[in-house]
């Protein structure tokens, strides 16, 4: 049966990494949300952010991921926030197996200490300190990825390579 992977989760929790590895895997296609919306709107998020706001960001990441949909057998990484329209997560559910890549505060903020692609081109959306932007912004989609999450797959320890390793080997038992 035709069906798409999509996987949610904050930034930093292995979307894309994790994605282009089990594309490989799956032999699926891989699409990231965030690039799709970049490319449609000849604009970096930072930019588009900055220039248009979050509202109408969102209502980009609804756009795109309307037309991702149509297609199967791939696997779409989303963007962090793209959880929060309910009209998201309707379409998630409609044609896709949702797998939630999560990770503890402590390690995000690690991560985004230290990923330059995130530091260049992914808007903050708060002045506060960075672990108290990533705790709360969290705690308010912790919810939403519980709630459409097929699958739950713990990113903290484990390098993508494995973590896309587990993935396959619970698709393997999964009726999807």
């Amino acid at each position: 049966m035709p069906c798409n992977l999509i996987l949610i989760g904050y930034r930093c929790c292995g979307k894309t990494s994790v994605g282009k590895l089990l594309t490989d895997l799956l032999n699926y296609d891989f699409v990231d949300t965030d690039i799709c919306i970049e490319s449609n709107c000849r604009s970096s998020i930072d930019v588009l952010v900055a220039d248009k706001g979050w509202a109408y960001f969102r209502q980009k990441e609804t756009q795109v991921l309307e037309q991702v949909l149509q297609g199967n057998n791939q696997v779409i990484a989303t963007g962090g926030g793209m959880v929060l329209a309910p009209e998201n997560r309707a379409l998630m559910k409609t044609n896709g197996f949702v797998i939630w890549l999560a990770a503890d505060v402590t390690t995000i903020v690690q991560r985004l200490e230290t990923d330059p692609q995130t530091q260049a081109t992914r808007p903050r959306f708060t002045s506060r300190s960075l672990t108290d932007e990533t705790r709360d912004t969290l705690a308010q989609r912790i919810p939403f990825y519980k709630k459409l999450a097929d699958m739950t797959v713990d990113t903290t320890v484990h390098p993508p390579q494995h973590i896309a390793e587990i993935i396959k080997r619970r698709l393997d038992h999964v009726r999807i």
